[in-house]
């Protein structure tokens, strides 16, 4: 077809021989009506052909341009729902420092560690923002973890999903207490037999050992397994250990109890 329009004119001048031809073998009469069925028929299509042409590239092109533009309109849509969500985070910061006596300092995530179940970050504050040794670490969805080693400007961070971290806990509704621990995966609370516990129940910090502030969230108990000495409580982590980006180091009260040496098993 695109050869075609390129070739319009010469399709042109070879129909109107061939209508010259016929009408010279016919009547006058017969001449004007041939001409009339001509120009209804034949030159009619080909006309509208040639128009439909130049139209059907304009359509692609403008088809391209409209394709373009969705893809731009695309990527903003992505980047304003990343903003708005990157707002979302920063508000539940900001309601998390108002709930707290102490001070809140703002780090980002730069490294990881998570080999052989020693599982840890590096964020990018240090000696030079003041922080210390012990003190916890925090996301706007609850506890993350808490500091282990200080430099000149950043810091390593001992996750709960960490083998080795113990945490003291307390069941928000019943007040029932246990170590928090993390194993094969499975982050758990060890109470007595007796211990009033239920599925959906809350974890919080209890506030014991110094290092983490009472209160804070820890998760939600999901499953729990009787023993023969306690009972073993599965808790759904509130903080998302492989999704962290911004997180809170509390310092204040926290700062004073860190001074205490521990051992890096104590809670």
């Amino acid at each position: 077809m695109f050869a075609l329009y390129q070739r319009r004119e010469i399709a042109t001048f070879i129909g109107a021989i061939l209508v010259s031809v016929i009408l010279l073998s016919v009547s006058s009469v017969q001449q004007a009506n041939i001409m009339r069925a001509g120009w209804l028929f034949i030159l009619s299509p080909i006309q509208e052909t040639f128009a439909f042409i130049p139209s059907y590239f304009n359509l692609k092109s403008q088809n391209k341009l409209l394709r373009q533009q969705l893809v731009q309109i695309q990527i903003k849509l992505s980047d304003m729902e990343e903003r708005g969500m990157e707002n979302t985070r920063l508000r539940k910061l900001i309601s998390l420092k108002k709930k707290a006596e102490f001070t809140f300092i703002p780090a980002e995530v730069i490294g990881w560690n998570t080999e052989q179940g020693l599982n840890s970050i590096v964020i990018n504050v240090g000696d030079s923002e003041q922080i210390k040794k012990y003190m916890a670490v925090v996301m706007e969805n609850g506890v993350l973890g808490r500091v282990l080693e200080v430099g000149p400007f950043s810091s390593h961070v001992q996750l709960l999903s960490d083998r080795s971290s113990r945490i003291s806990g307390i069941i928000q509704r019943s007040r029932e207490r246990g170590i928090i621990r993390y194993k094969r995966d499975e982050l758990f609370m060890q109470v007595s037999l007796r211990a009033d516990v239920l599925k959906g129940d809350k974890v919080v910090t209890s506030g014991l050992g110094g290092t983490y502030p009472s209160g804070l969230a820890v998760g939600m108990i999901t499953k729990i397994k009787e023993g023969d000495v306690f009972k073993k409580v599965s808790i759904t982590p509130a903080a998302r250990f492989n999704s962290v980006e911004e997180v809170f180091v509390i310092k204040g009260k926290a700062e004073e109890t860190s001074r205490i040496p521990r051992s890096p098993t104590s809670p």
